[in-house]
């Protein structure tokens, strides 16, 4: 791989620490080479707290990252987010000194440049430091207004800006964490400026639009108009606070998330009202029943605390009924079902939800289509744009021994495990079970030991379509309708357990 060529980014974020590789693409797009994924930990409200626990995370989906290219990544871009981030807004001039042979002055980039640099003098509180400066607009010699003003004559140039902010600590933490991983920092990217460069069109920077990048620990929010960045925010509440109320029903956590995102609605009045899901218990138990309009009331009134913070942050930076392109969804958090539904009907706002696939190129879009991989997308998208790159090195060639050739050989030779065909080695920890094809060149697992089945089809909700999903056969969640006698008992219990106003009577 040319060195000159790609852009390394990692995301730290609460629920997943992913990376991925990307380079230029035609048409002003990019390519994504590869992205790597795993649960993350050390990381709580989208600010790396436990330096240990995230460098073995990080050092755990670099190295599969790397296997996949053949490469050694020896530098890498990452996005940050958290309570600590903060928005000043500040204003400075310069006296332009470019002086042409006509005899006026005309603003050269230097002269920007030093307006900018001006805004790093500036006082800040102690044990924080600057991550970005974003200009919002120019004034030369008394015309406001001015989005460009390279080129214009003028003598006095003025500026206001975004100075966006951060704790010393937070941003050295993650240096140590590469440090321990054998990557160098390139550079540190706002998560919400990197998710909106990934989602928005031009189109919608002009008319005005509001991203919410919901996340698992915190909500960010980047407010755009006139292709200008208004206005940042991080909300510190994301989509696990909706695990919490779940788990608070007595369910386990390994059920939580696919609970969540596969029986899950935003709009609880959306959901059938005679539908309860089976949850595994522990100890032989009964398995726990969840009702799913119950399920849907937890999710939207946890999204509605997230759209108080959105509707105040948009009140706050002065844009309330100026956005003309609305809200657009993305993170890990908008993938629940009707969820721009229930954002439009409490912001009376456009909204849609977005994947990061605007600018990715076609043959590689598909790793990316998710809202959850917006940051990642954003950060190589906006490096790759000001012609950055990050070093990455070929991995040095390693001669196979005796003893590996040997398990290489009877592992094709025995070709067992779950996923493997015929005489084909089996995937390192697969489960060794012998499979037996369907009518239709599918395969079917053998039952355990045990007399339990793995699953042959995605369990869903009977009757219904887009409720199906695959279950590992230990984490089965099933949706039934409850039979017409649990139905008629329900119905009399909840007659006659209702409290009598004996002053009625």
């Amino acid at each position: 791989m040319d060195n000159n060529e790609y852009v390394a980014a990692v995301d730290l974020g609460t629920t997943k620490v992913a990376m991925a590789v990307g380079r230029k693409a035609e048409k002003n797009k990019i390519e994504i080479v590869a992205l790597k994924e795993v649960a993350s930990n050390g990381v709580m409200k989208g600010d790396l707290k436990n330096i240990e626990q995230a460098s073995q995370v990080l050092r755990e989906v670099k190295a599969k990252l790397e296997q996949e290219l053949g490469i050694v990544v020896r530098e890498a871009y990452v996005g940050v987010s958290g309570q600590h981030i903060q928005c000043n807004r500040t204003q400075g001039y310069v006296t332009v000194q470019n002086v042409t042979d006509a005899g006026v002055t005309e603003v050269r980039k230097s002269d920007v440049e030093r307006l900018i640099d001006d805004q790093r003098n500036a006082s800040l509180p102690a044990g924080k430091t600057i991550i970005s400066i974003l200009p919002q607009s120019y004034t030369l010699d008394g015309e406001d207004d001015i989005s460009e003003p390279v080129g214009m004559e003028g003598r006095k140039l003025e500026a206001k800006f975004n100075v966006i902010i951060g704790e010393e600590t937070a941003i050295e933490r993650i240096r140590r964490c590469f440090q321990r991983v054998g990557l160098k920092l390139a550079g540190i990217v706002l998560q919400p400026l990197a998710s909106a460069e990934a989602v928005l069109s031009d189109d919608e920077k002009e008319l005005g639009v509001a991203v919410v990048d919901i996340g698992g620990g915190t909500t960010d929010i980047c407010v755009y108009y006139d292709k200008v960045i208004r206005h940042l925010a991080v909300i510190p509440i994301g989509g696990n606070i909706i695990n919490k109320d779940i788990r608070a029903y007595g369910i386990l956590e390994r059920y939580v998330e696919k609970l969540k995102t596969s029986f899950g609605e935003a709009v609880a009045e959306r959901t059938p009202g005679d539908k309860y899901i089976n949850i595994p218990s522990v100890n032989g138990q009964a398995p726990k029943e969840i009702a799913v309009r119950t399920l849907a009331g937890i999710i939207e009134a946890r999204m509605y605390d997230i759209i108080d913070y959105v509707k105040i942050e948009i009140e706050r930076c002065g844009f309330k009924g100026r956005l003309g392109a609305g809200i657009v969804l993305t993170g890990g958090g908008a993938n629940l079902r009707n969820l721009d539904l229930l954002f439009k009907m409490h912001t009376g706002m456009d909204v849609r939800i977005a994947q990061p696939v605007t600018y990715v190129a076609s043959e590689s879009a598909e790793l990316v289509s998710a809202p959850k991989y917006s940051t990642l997308t954003g950060i190589i998208l906006d490096e790759v744009r000001k012609g950055n790159h990050t070093e990455i090195g070929e991995q040095p060639a390693v001669q196979p021994s005796a003893d590996d050739s040997a398990v290489q050989t009877q592992a094709a030779t025995v070709g067992y495990g779950y996923g493997a065909a015929a005489g084909e080695p089996a995937e390192p920890g697969a489960d060794a079970y012998a499979r037996q094809p369907y009518d239709d060149g599918t395969y079917a697992r053998q039952p355990y030991d045990d007399g339990t089945y793995a699953r042959q089809d995605g369990y869903g909700m009977q009757g219904d379509e887009g409720y199906a999903d695959d279950y590992p056969a230990e984490e089965e969640l099933r949706v039934r309708k409850p039979k017409l006698s649990e139905r008629m008992k329900r119905l009399f219990s909840s007659m006659f357990s209702e409290e009598v106003d004996d002053d009625n009577y």
